[in-house]
């Protein structure tokens, strides 16, 4: 399969609202685990702010979507 067949697919299939409900989807557990790294004696920090990004971004990317008529 070509490479530029995988890109004109994505372009067609991935909408911003898909992409902010994967963003919800991986930030939400992500975060939640984190918090719990943080908390108890690990390296939670780093995965804190990556979940804590990707959640706050995909709520606003779903806020900030126009609702369709």
């Amino acid at each position: 399969m070509d490479g530029r067949s995988i890109t004109e697919w994505a372009r067609r299939n991935i909408t911003e609202r898909r992409m902010a409900v994967a963003m919800l989807i991986a930030g939400m557990p992500l975060t939640l685990v984190s918090v719990a790294l943080y908390v108890l004696p690990g390296p939670g920090f780093p995965f804190l702010v990556i979940g804590l990004s990707l959640l706050i971004t995909g709520l606003a990317m779903l806020g900030a979507a126009r609702k369709s008529p």
